[in-house]
């Protein structure tokens, strides 16, 4: 889900979604490759912004790193969405808010056809 309308709009045009809902008072961020290249994702930043004052980043990375996704890889193939963090127990006010960093698979080799 986008911040405004020119976001959305924005969103329309780029291979990777990054999207945070939430339920309650817990937030869930989601990836979705839009795109027909497969990606590659090297590392999410997770920023909280706190009602009374201060903030969390996070750096999310694929497992087995340290702070790892859900996801089970780095890479994410097209038409794909996948739910990556889950943050419970956020006080009511906050502000959650990510951005991934990621490379975009485009180099494609072919054989010739065989007929068998």
């Amino acid at each position: 889900m986008a911040c405004n309308i020119c976001e959305t709009n924005f969103q329309g045009s780029q291979t990777l979604v990054v999207t945070v809902d939430k339920s309650g008072t817990s937030a869930f961020l989601r990836v979705g490759n839009q795109g027909r290249n497969i990606v590659q994702i090297n590392r999410i930043l997770l920023c909280v912004a706190y009602p009374g004052g201060g903030a969390t980043t996070m750096y999310l990375r694929p497992p087995p790193r340290p702070i790892p996704w859900l996801h089970p890889s780095a890479y994410v193939e097209p038409g794909l969405t996948s739910l990556f963090y889950i943050l419970n127990g956020l006080a009511a006010g906050s502000i959650v808010q990510a951005q991934a960093e990621y490379i975009e698979i485009e180099g494609r080799s072919r054989s010739c056809p065989t007929t068998i």
